[in-house]
């Protein structure tokens, strides 16, 4: 049986149509549904049922993925690691993360990493709602926040230290909020994600207790740089992760506030799928990430650990 074209069977059992695996794979519409069709022969079974809208898994290509999807991930795990001599990776490293922290952040880090092992390719997805790694063939994401998919392995990279910060505009015009409550007095801005709305903010108080001040949002976005945009340009209070608006802060474009009352840390997270064996690319990319983050990144902290 040919591993690529099990591996291609699996990417349109994932996105539930031979014409997107193709696009994917970069090949024609007629080699894909060839490569598929290579299969069956091969294996003498019918993966799918086929009709003009949909696709859909036969009994026999259910089995099949749940049974050859660790199969193969295993055996080409196995392949790399025999293939990996002083410390030469090849293949794809498939990477998701929000499209802020990628572009301020880890593209820089991959660049670095890339150099080191010029032989791998990297694709890097920028999304600020978090996708299944499974669904869209991704190795390994980066997120800031709470983790709710406990299929997923996750090693903390550092804490996620945040700040509330408008512009001097801002602070002219509506004045500088002193103490927590005052924040309701204010417009401020605020992020949608898939799981809900960020219009609740938690601030240590005096007696270093959380408490939690529900916002009025006036300018609302599913963008982390829209926010700093909106921010910018004197629209509102925001709440931002420091790596986020330092530069802003450094040049004095963005001013912080309530510098008594900490925002709730999160965390930077790597995540992957999980599986008996890690392959060499992700193991490696994890290693350098780890020491990227407790000696070059400048607000790292280790309470994560």
């Amino acid at each position: 049986m040919n591993t690529e074209d099990f591996q291609f069977f699996i990417r349109v059992a994932d996105l539930g149509s031979i014409s997107k695996a193709a696009q994917e794979a970069n090949i024609s519409a007629s080699v894909a549904s060839q490569r598929i069709q290579r299969l069956e022969n091969n294996l003498q079974l019918r993966l799918f049922h086929r009709s003009t809208r949909k696709l859909n898994l036969t009994e026999e290509g259910k089995i099949l993925i749940e049974h050859g999807r660790p199969w193969i991930s295993d055996f080409l795990n196995v392949q790399q690691s025999l293939k990996v001599k002083d410390h030469t990776l090849n293949g794809t490293l498939r990477i998701t993360t929000s499209s802020t922290f990628g572009t301020k952040i880890l593209t820089a880090i991959i660049a670095e990493f890339s150099l080191l092992h010029p032989e791998l390719k990297i694709y890097l997805d920028l999304n600020d709602q978090n996708i299944d790694l499974i669904k869209y063939g991704m190795d390994l994401a980066i997120r800031i926040g709470q983790l709710r998919d406990s299929s997923l392995i996750a090693k903390p990279l550092t804490l996620n230290k945040r700040l509330l910060c408008a512009s001097p505009d801002y602070l002219q015009k509506y004045g500088c909020p002193q103490t927590p409550s005052e924040l309701t007095l204010h417009r401020c801005l605020l992020q949608q994600h898939e799981n809900g709305l960020t219009d609740h903010w938690q601030l240590l108080d005096e007696n270093a207790e959380y408490q939690t001040i529900r916002v009025n949002g006036y300018f609302t976005t599913n963008s982390g740089e829209a926010i700093r945009q909106a921010s910018l340009s004197g629209l509102g209070i925001s709440n931002h992760s420091i790596w986020h608006i330092a530069d802003d802060l450094a040049s004095g474009k963005l001013v912080q506030i309530l510098h008594n009352y900490p925002v709730e840390s999160t965390s930077i997270y790597a995540v992957w799928p999980n599986r008996k064996l890690v392959p060499p690319k992700i193991q490696f990319f994890l290693e350098y990430l780890s020491h990227y983050f407790q000696y070059q990144y400048p607000w790292y902290d280790d309470n994560t650990h």
